[in-house]
C-alpha cells in the first residue's frame, strides 16, 4: 500500500516510520525545508516500542507527496486541517482514502471543503478518536515511541446515505484501531479536550509567568479532577444525542493503556508521570482542544437547545484569558442544519 503522510511533527514521524518499518511505502510532506533535508539525506532513527532505520521520501511539495497514494494519512494540529483540505482539494484522485490521527471533527471539516469531490470522485474520508502512538522527534535524526494507545476508535464519513469501509489490508496494518459506527463516535471520544483545558487554565498564571511544572503530577488537584469529570458529563451529554456509545474519560484511559485505576485523580498522575505542561498560551492544549474540541461539542449543544455551563465557561474563560476568540477559530456549524449534521453519521431521527 502506498501512503502519504501530511505533517512532520511527532506524529506524522512517528506515523511514518512505523509504516516504513512495515514495509509500507511512504512519503511525508513537512513545509520544513530542513526536516525534509535531513530525512530524505538520512533516514531516521526509531526508537522504544519500535526499534530500527528507516528510510522515506520526506517533500515540502503537497502534490508530489499525495500523487497515486492510496491513503492520505492527516497527522497535523487540528488547526492545519482546513488549510490542508484546501490544497488537497485540486489533487485528489478516484478512491483515495484521507483519514485524520486524530480527528478533531475532521471528517466533518472535509465534508464542509471537499463537497461533491466526496462522492464524485468517491472518497472515503475517516478519522480516529486519539492519536494510537505516544512519540516524540528531536528534530535530530530520531523518533521515539514509548507508549502506544489500544481500542483507538476510527469511523468514516457517511455521504449520500453511503458508508464506505477502510480496506482489511489498512486495518490490519493498524491493529490498535477499532472499527465504530461514525464520525461523532471518534471526535465525541476525543479524551484529550475534557482533560488538557481544566487543567491548563487552573494553571493559568503557571503557563502565564512560563513557570516550569509536570503537567499532571503538579497541575492536577482533586477540584481539578471534579471540574474535568462535570465537563466529561456534558460531553457525553451531546453523545447521546448522536446516539453514540461513549464511555467516561477513566474507562477511555484504562482501555487505552490495559490499567485499571479506579479514580481519575490517581490516573492521570499514574499514566503519565513525566510531562512539561504548557508555558505559553500558544500551546495545542488551548489552540486545538478549545476551538477544535470543546467549541464544537458547544456548537452543537446550543442547536439542540442543552445548556452545557462547564464547556462554555472554560470557553469564555480561556477567550478573555489568552484574547483569542476560540469560537472564531474553531470548527464551525453555522452552515450546517441540525438534520445535515445527523446524516454525516447515518442517523435519521433524535432520541
Amino acid at each position: 500500500m502506498t501512503y502519504a503522510v501530511i505533517g512532520g511533527g511527532n506524529t506524522g514521524q512517528a506515523i511514518s516510520a512505523y509504516l516504513s518499518l512495515n514495509g509500507e511505502q511512504v512519503r511525508l510532506f513537512t513545509r520544513n525545508q530542513n526536516r525534509a533535508k535531513r530525512i530524505s539525506e538520512h533516514g531516521l532513527e526509531v526508537k522504544g516500542i519500535y526499534s530500527g532505520h528507516v528510510d522515506f521520501e520526506v517533500s515540502t511539495s503537497i502534490e508530489k507527496v499525495v500523487k497515486n497514494a492510496e491513503y492520505i494519512v492527516i497527522s497535523t494540529t487540528a488547526v492545519g486541517h482546513k488549510p490542508i483540505l484546501r490544497a488537497l482539494k485540486p489533487l485528489l484522485e478516484h478512491n483515495q482514502s484521507i483519514i485524520f490521527i486524530p480527528g478533531y471533527w475532521g471528517a466533518l471539516e472535509a465534508a464542509q471543503i471537499l463537497k461533491e469531490d466526496v462522492a464524485d470522485k468517491n472518497i472515503t474520508i475517516a478519522e480516529t478518536s486519539a492519536q494510537p502512538f505516544i512519540s516524540k522527534k528531536d528534530d535530530q535524526g530520531s523518533v521515539t515511541i514509548p507508549k502506544i494507545k489500544n481500542n483507538v476508535l476510527v469511523s468514516t464519513l457517511v455521504t449520500q446515505n453511503r458508508q464506505p469501509e477502510l480496506s482489511p489490508e489498512f486495518l490490519d496494518r493498524f491493529p490498535h484501531l477499532v472499527t465504530s459506527t461514525n464520525i461523532f463516535e471518534t471526535s465525541l471520544n476525543n479524551s484529550n479536550v475534557v482533560v488538557h483545558v481544566p487543567i491548563s487554565i487552573f494553571n493559568g498564571s503557571r503557563i502565564d509567568s512560563a513557570q516550569p511544572f509536570e503537567f499532571y503530577p503538579e497541575g492536577v488537584s482533586p477540584l481539578t479532577v471534579k471540574y474535568i469529570e462535570k465537563l466529561d458529563e456534558e460531553r457525553r451529554k451531546i453523545a447521546d444525542l448522536f446516539h453514540v456509545k461513549t464511555k467516561d474519560i477513566l474507562t477511555i484511559l484504562n482501555n487505552f493503556y490495559d490499567t485499571n485505576y479506579t479514580n481519575l485523580h490517581d490516573a492521570l498522575p499514574g499514566l503519565f508521570a513525566s510531562g512539561a505542561g504548557p508555558t505559553t498560551v500558544e500551546h495545542r492544549y488551548f489552540t486545538e482542544d478549545i476551538p477544535f474540541g470543546l467549541v464544537a461539542i458547544s456548537e452543537i449543544a446550543k442547536k439542540s437547545d442543552i445548556k452545557l455551563p462547564y464547556t462554555d465557561s472554560l470557553i469564555n474563560t480561556s477567550s478573555l484569558f489568552s484574547g483569542e476568540d476560540y469560537r472564531n477559530t474553531g470548527v464551525n456549524l453555522d452552515n450546517i442544519s441540525f438534520n445535515e449534521l445527523f446524516s454525516f453519521g447515518g442517523i435519521t431521527e433524535r432520541i
